[in-house]
């Protein structure tokens, strides 16, 4: 066979598998949304959102709010304790460098309660000890694998900054986003939203850690502690600033360990 006919064979393979990778990697899309209580409005925290076609996923934040890569073409799986499980079609997105952000709605799940006899001779305490050891019939089994997925993610810290003042990326974006995910990447670089909204996000996260070391430092604790007023506690206060530490982490107990220690070099200072 004649090898330079072999050679444009594969050439030809390879340049096939490379424009089908480049088409599948175009196709992908970054979409952002909320999941909502259908009669309420109210936010669904912590629901489960599957793709469909590749049975991978994310889970919401605090606000119900979540970001997530699909493609075009593809099926939502939404899951959520109490609620009905939902399959939901990708709408159409005419942009995909500007997607919209989408708000979906579930309806609650009902519970079936075991059957209660009262008694007119009853007590009041009889019955609501027999109403709260109760046992709550689940319709819907699948929650219980839910939350055996959701176990580890019940401590997690809800999001303090709003979902309208959060980047779609939090941190810097390397070298490796702007191979792969160059819309994002030129987002994330060029775009005065996503800009604006890193800004507000780190001035609400800023002013909150400042509200947390103050609530565990302050005059009043410090009056509390030693007993001083007036001109002495500003005196004191003044001397503590450059020697205390305090962070949004420090127990109120390894703060107050350093005010009675600082003061007791303070009275000894003034002897």
């Amino acid at each position: 066979m004649n090898p330079l006919k072999n050679f444009t064979i594969i050439l030809l393979c390879f340049f096939s598998l490379y424009s089908y990778a480049e088409i599948e990697q175009d196709s992908i899309i970054s979409i952002s949304g909320q999941i909502l209580q259908n009669k309420s409005l109210e936010p669904i925290s912590n629901a489960t959102i599957s793709i469909k076609r590749t049975r991978k996923g994310t889970i919401c934040d605090s606000l119900g709010v979540f970001h997530l890569q699909i493609q075009q073409s593809d099926t939502l799986i939404i899951s959520a304790l109490g609620y009905q499980p939902k399959q939901w079609e990708v709408p159409f997105i005419f942009n995909p460098d500007f997607p919209p952000f989408f708000t979906i709605k579930l309806n609650d799940i009902s519970y079936l309660l075991k059957e209660i006899d009262i008694y007119a001779l009853g007590t009041w305490d009889e019955f609501k000890e027999e109403f709260l050891n109760a046992e709550i019939t689940e319709k819907n089994p699948i929650n219980e694998d839910i939350k055996k997925q959701l176990k580890p993610f019940n401590t997690k810290k809800p999001n303090i900054v709003p979902a309208q003042y959060r980047p779609k990326r939090e941190g810097k974006m390397g070298v490796v986003d702007a191979i792969f995910r160059p819309t994002d990447f030129l987002h994330n670089k060029f775009s005065k939203t996503e800009k604006a909204k890193k800004k507000i996000s780190k001035l609400i996260r800023e002013e909150s850690k400042t509200k947390k070391i103050n609530k565990k430092f302050n005059a009043d604790i410090v009056s509390d502690a030693t007993g001083l007023k007036g001109e002495e506690l500003i005196k004191f206060m003044e001397y503590c600033g450059g020697k205390i530490s305090v962070s949004e982490h420090s127990s109120e107990y390894e703060v107050m360990k350093q005010i009675l220690d600082l003061y007791k070099d303070y009275t000894t200072k003034e002897e």
